[in-house]
């Protein structure tokens, strides 16, 4: 090999290319970045582009070595740069990585997605503050996707490193953090949660997000597991701060809510249906009632007017204890438009009056010149209305929904919800709004905030807003079936809807908390044999714990989205499962 082969311009030595790494192993779209090069310079540059990532994982320092030769004879090519700065960012190079990264997006001048490694080498070199700044920059704000996810991440990191870990939170709760996903990104995202709570002190929170890290990661991507294992360590030796914080009800003989220190209500379906008052929820509520707080998707009515209903139906309510969607909704819109901006309102009075407290003015048609949308639920809502909810958006205002709950529950049975109304501005735009119902973080966190709880419990009538809601938060929940989903739902319900408990309605929280925790059962003996299930007592028929019972079996197996056959050779339990509607009467 001659000297012109193994130097590079500027004296140094290439590192020795593999007889097995061919040119024409690179990517074609990369090959045709190096088409104004002469054939043989392309060629070896190729090769190291190939070397680079062929070691990138197991030997960082000497992938470097190679983006380095391939960028000594190609430093004008934009994706030589960009390798070279990436294989110096692995390589723990945070300077060479910076130049490198920067150069290659004055190169190619649309390298935006290069962000989240830029901000993490300010991270390396000391430099948190800056990273935020390039998170916070317009370029990285109109980052989407993977990209977001991973800004995100660096930026929360960045946070923990002044020691915000509140700040690295609240970076965090603007992805997707909805639990069930499965993947890489989701992972990294869950686990990146995850490590903000624990820092932050909230260990159970953490502990659930590190489960949620740890189910999604399929590729091994992160740590989510020993993390997880060492917050269980943690508890088992008895960690300061951890015991108290648990949201995780014993199998004691304590009841369900007094495991907990706030109780989160869903409204329509769970303490009231109309003006009849559910059972149990007047004992429930009035045995705590600074200690519940009440969390509707109903945008119509006011915090007053929704304390004062509950007041005439015999509850201990106040204002101060009720978060509405159409309060958290006000509050979405103005945290992203100027003060002072026009909305168009498509809703009840009650959120025209949530509009003007934040600051902002209500107006009613497209013709305004709204800078923002914000729809809720209103009985007057039409095709007019829509109409012109519609044309704003299409003429560029901001879009927010209150909720998108497609039914609302009444004496006389489902009617239509602001969801429906929703949808239909959707078909006509092809947008989507920014929700701040349940189940979308906004409204779970404000009343978490308000609760100042450690050891909350949400309690609703729908999978996919309140169990859904609960599980964006990280926080347990009981499914209560006096409203819109039914045991067959719960069975089939996915990941992410799945509550830690199920009652069949609120005076069945009264018995022992392990009872109503969907998991195995000492009193049942589930079969599942594809889609046909047996459900036969231990003796005594105990009902309470039969479809916590039947709930984990079929999530186990893997079943739920079957036609199931559920029977029992005990007459009782077949009794049961009939009134469960899991069954026909024989």
């Amino acid at each position: 090999m001659s000297k012109r082969d193994t130097q590079v311009p500027g004296g140094d030595s290439d590192p020795v290319l593999p007889d097995g790494i061919k040119a024409g192993d690179l990517d074609p779209e990369v090959r045709r970045d190096l088409q104004g090069l002469d054939k043989s310079t392309a060629d070896r540059v190729a090769r190291h582009l190939v070397a680079v990532g062929e070691l990138l994982a197991e030997d960082p320092e000497l992938a470097l070595e190679h983006a380095r030769a391939a960028r000594a004879r190609a430093a004008r090519v934009g994706v030589v740069r960009e390798t070279a700065g990436i294989a110096a960012y692995y390589a723990g190079q945070w300077q060479e990585a910076l130049s490198e990264l920067r150069a290659a997006r004055r190169i190619s001048g649309d390298g935006d997605a290069l962000l989240p490694l830029i901000a993490d080498c300010e991270r390396g070199l000391g430099r948190p503050e800056r990273a935020i700044e390039v998170a916070q920059s317009p370029e990285g704000q109109a980052l989407a996707g993977e990209e977001a996810v991973e800004l995100s991440i660096v930026e929360a990191g960045a946070h923990l490193d002044l020691g915000d870990a509140e700040g690295a939170i609240r970076v965090l709760e603007g992805q997707n953090l909805r639990a069930g996903r499965s993947g890489t990104e989701a992972a990294r995202l869950f686990s990146a949660y995850a490590g903000a709570l624990s820092a932050a002190g909230r260990k159970a929170q953490a502990l659930v997000w590190y489960q949620n890290a740890a189910a999604a990661d399929v590729d091994d991507a992160t740590d989510a597991e020993f993390a997880l294992a060492e917050l269980l360590n943690e508890e088992l030796d008895g960690a300061p701060g951890f015991a108290e914080e648990a949201p995780v009800a014993s199998d004691g003989d304590s009841v369900l809510p007094a495991e907990y220190d706030a109780l989160l209500f869903d409204l329509d379906g769970t303490l009231y249906e109309g003006s009849a008052v559910l059972p149990g929820a007047l004992d429930l509520v009035g045995s705590r009632p600074r200690e519940c707080y009440y969390v509707t998707n109903n945008a119509s009515r006011s915090a007053t007017e929704v304390a004062e209903h509950l007041r005439s139906l015999g509850f201990d309510a106040d204002a101060e204890a009720v978060v509405t969607s159409a309060q958290v909704g006000a509050r979405l819109v103005a945290d992203r438009i100027a003060g002072g901006s026009k909305v168009l309102v498509v809703g009840a009075d009650a959120l025209r009056e949530e509009i003007r407290a934040v600051g902002l003015q209500p107006v009613e048609s497209a013709e305004d010149g709204p800078t923002a949308v914000i729809q809720g639920h209103s009985p007057k809502t039409g095709w007019a209305q829509l109409s012109e909810a519609a044309l704003a958006v299409a003429a560029g205002a901001q879009w927010f929904a209150t909720n998108t709950d497609t039914t609302l529950p009444t004496e006389r049975g489902l009617m239509i919800g602001n969801g429906s109304m929703v949808a239909a501005v959707a078909a006509a735009t092809g947008s989507e709004p920014v929700v701040a119902g349940k189940p979308a973080a906004p409204i779970m966190r404000e009343v978490l905030a308000r609760s100042r709880s450690s050891r909350p419990l949400m309690i609703g009538d729908r999978l996919n807003t309140d169990i859904e809601g609960a599980n964006t938060v990280g926080i347990d929940s009981v499914l209560v079936l006096t409203g819109v989903s039914s045991a067959a739902a719960l069975l089939a319900a996915s990941v992410e809807q799945r509550p830690t408990f199920v009652a069949r309605d609120l005076s069945e929280l009264d018995v022992p908390a392990s009872h109503l925790r969907i998991g195995p059962q000492a009193r049942w003996k589930i079969t599942v044999l594809e889609n046909r299930v047996s459900a036969e007592p231990l003796g005594g028929v105990e009902a309470a714990t039969l479809l916590p019972a039947l709930a984990h079996a079929i999530w186990t197996a893997e079943v739920g989205d079957l036609d199931l056959r559920i029977n029992s050779s005990d007459e009782r339990t077949m009794s049961l499962l009939v009134e469960l509607g899991l069954a026909e009467s024989r």
